[in-house]
């Protein structure tokens, strides 16, 4: 069994970008409108997925602030709980999962719940999002509903809420794999599972006129390089997405090799037809960008000045692809 202050995706105090700035209520949005029709009662609870309860939303079910309030005519004795976040693999890698948890001490919780909303503060509020439970509480007889959370003054989870979740000590019934998050390979070689084709968006928006940099990192530098596959529904996008396809640290030669190569590239010709891989090369400092097909073209960022828009000689592209 494990507590909800154990589970990470599961507290509440999970904030949004900005969340520390308090802002007038009256400057911010006045939130969702509490309905007052009754809670709507299931007569089985099957699982997460059955009730569609296990997509992945990171700052939980906000849509239960607005739903009725549990009521006195339904007796809980047990709660799910759906929630969704990253699980690793043994191997590196790691995955979205959707788990699914039940507790059967819900005294503190459903006492919770059935408190009233606060009346609205016309004070200043932060702008904070809260982590909202996906919550089914189910009574003696097998039945479920999915209640409202009280909210406090400033429309948000009532303080009696967020601490009887928060000591709510859960057993996980279902675990279900939703997608991968970061490939086993991608981690072994120290590669990002995605990555933007900046190629592309620095030659969309005319980037890249700097002139070939003459401080390339040494011949002797080690060099990681990871080559990715764009999708065909990202190819030509305003920043296009490429997945993890291979990655791996260059053979000191290879990059000796790669170093000439860029030294001599002259600068890229006008282009616009979208690469299907391309590679990122990682020195020391900086990032360096090759297109394997497409306009074939290379950009150089050192970090120290200009990025470099170049063309990629067909020797280039074999060193850095053909590996």
């Amino acid at each position: 069994m494990i507590g909800r202050a154990a589970a990470s995706l599961a507290c509440l105090a999970v904030l949004v970008a900005g969340c520390a700035e308090a802002v007038p209520v009256g400057d911010a949005p006045a939130g969702p409108q509490r309905s007052s029709g009754p809670v709507d009662v299931h007569l089985a609870w099957e699982s997460c997925a059955a009730a569609g309860a296990d997509g992945g939303d990171p700052v939980g079910s906000q849509g239960t602030l607005a739903a009725p309030l549990l009521g006195d005519d339904f007796v809980p004795v047990a709660a799910v709980i759906c929630r969704s976040g990253p699980q690793p693999r043994p191997a590196g890698g790691s995955e979205l999962v959707a788990v699914e948890e039940r507790a059967d001490d819900v005294t503190t919780l459903v006492a919770a719940l059935r408190l009233p909303d606060a009346e609205r503060t016309d004070g200043p509020c932060t702008a904070d999002l809260p982590f909202v439970p996906w919550l089914a509480l189910l009574d003696a007889r097998g039945r479920w509903i999915n209640p409202g959370v009280p909210t406090d003054a400033c429309g948000k989870p009532r303080q009696e809420f967020r601490a009887a979740y928060d000591q709510l000590r859960t057993e996980r019934v279902a675990t279900r794999v939703l997608r991968e998050l970061e490939s086993d390979e991608a981690v072994a070689s120290g590669c990002a599972q995605q990555w933007a084709d900046m190629v592309w968006v620095t030659g969309e928006f005319g980037g890249g006129q700097g002139s070939a940099p003459v401080a390339l990192p040494p011949a002797d530098a080690e060099v990681r390089v990871c080559v990715y596959q764009v999708p065909v529904s990202e190819r030509g996008g305003g920043k296009p997405a490429g997945e993890f396809e291979s990655g791996g640290t260059l053979p000191g030669r290879t990059w000796a090799a790669i170093r000439r190569e860029l030294t001599a590239t002259a600068p890229a010709a006008t282009c616009d037809s979208p690469a299907s891989r391309f590679a990122v090369l990682h020195p020391p400092t900086g990032n360096i960008y090759v297109e394997a097909d497409g306009c074939r073209r290379a950009l150089i960022e050192t970090g120290t000045g200009p990025s470099a828009l170049r063309h990629g000689s067909t020797d280039l592209i074999d060193l850095v692809f053909d590996r």
